[in-house]
């Protein structure tokens, strides 16, 4: 009698242990379910994808010679030399080859009461009109207020055979700039839409800045040819 009375203590033993287990693992089954992992968030898009296509455009009204007339931007640079912007031209190049090399762009500028010219390289992008201006590897001298070493989107927001407004973007600063083919005559409807979009993107009347529509540069001196990119 004694005999079976332990055999049976045991069972129940071993019957608690294997239902303390059984619990135990439940238990545990259920934490690791309460733990749930966020899905990771999608990346937050740059101001330049944030900037929504400009209509279809035809890039090939964009080739050819372009004066600078006006340009809105919170630079820096640009609000503490306002008051001397130098008159300026760009000369657009289309591409050599294919659509996917890049198109040439010629700057001339003043500098010090000297001429300059910028060549720069605008690298087509998967999207119509929007680009990107490669600052060069190396170090080269770069005496104007520009940068070697930078990545600037290239945004071609609208163009016909008389105007062209082109954004540039970098490091979250947005400057927008007023092309003309004519350096004389700038309509009043096309300055007020220019001034449209600079508020759009956050810049008031007082961040816009007139550029001279007189005395630009003729030739230049080839020591001050330079591949530099702007500083914003």
């Amino acid at each position: 009698m004694t005999g079976l009375w332990h055999r049976m203590t045991l069972v129940v033993v071993l019957m608690c242990v294997c239902l303390w287990g059984t619990a135990d693992a439940v238990g545990a089954a259920k934490s690791r379910e309460r733990i749930v992992r966020k899905p990771k968030p999608d990346p937050t898009p740059s101001v330049a994808e944030r900037i929504p296509d400009a209509r279809p455009l035809d890039l090939s009204k964009l080739w050819g010679k372009w004066y600078l007339l006006n340009l809105a931007s919170r630079c820096p640079h640009q609000l503490k030399h306002r008051a001397t912007s130098e008159s300026t031209f760009i000369h657009i190049t289309p591409p050599e080859q294919a659509e996917s090399s890049p198109i040439s762009v010629s700057t001339k500028t003043r500098f010090n009461h000297d001429c300059w010219e910028i060549l720069q390289k605008y690298y087509p992008t998967k999207t119509n009109g929007r680009y990107l201006l490669k600052g060069t590897k190396r170090r080269s001298p770069c005496p104007l207020p520009f940068n070697t070493h930078v990545v600037i989107h290239v945004i071609i927001m609208e163009v016909d055979d008389a105007y062209a407004f082109i954004l540039y973007h970098k490091n979250g600063m947005v400057t927008l700039k007023l092309y003309a083919r004519s350096a004389a005559n700038l309509s009043e409807p096309m300055l007020t839409k220019f001034e449209d979009l600079a508020q759009q993107h956050g810049m008031s009347l007082a961040y816009l800045f007139p550029f001279p529509t007189f005395g630009h540069c003729g030739s230049v001196n080839k020591d001050h040819v330079i591949d530099c990119v702007p500083m914003c």
